[in-house]
């Protein structure tokens, strides 16, 4: 699948992702869900969350090879840190990005509270 086709389906699975959350955390809904990038420089970490600009960068690379993986696991788990950021109002300590509301989060979503993955790919 192309970038621009699949960052169009991470963008709409986002937005299933943020309503639920909303769900859970009625507070939320004050807040515009967060934009989703597919990059392609990305290739140890499947994304990253950059709270202050409320926007979420998906490793593209990882698509190839972790399809499921990366919309159903890696997807949330980045929104999450948005979600937490804005709940938290502020950017959490380092010690504390995969711990106390975020884990919280991750569980009342239904996913576990897993700081890492396992995904490999080839850095070409």
């Amino acid at each position: 699948m192309e970038r621009k086709q699949l960052t169009l389906e991470m963008n709409r699975k986002a937005e299933t992702v943020w309503s639920t959350l909303g769900e859970l955390y009625p507070k939320l809904v004050r807040f515009d869900q967060p934009k989703i990038t597919l990059c392609g420089r990305l290739w140890r970490t499947g994304g990253k969350c950059a709270w202050e600009e409320n926007h979420v960068i998906l490793g593209f690379k990882f698509f190839a090879k972790y399809p499921g993986y990366m919309s159903r696991v890696i997807l949330p788990h980045e929104i999450i840190h948005q979600a937490h950021y804005n709940l938290h109002g502020g950017i959490p300590p380092v010690k504390e990005w995969h711990k106390g509301l975020w884990a919280e989060i991750m569980v009342k979503y239904g996913l576990p509270a897993d700081e890492f993955h396992n995904m490999e790919i080839n850095r070409k």
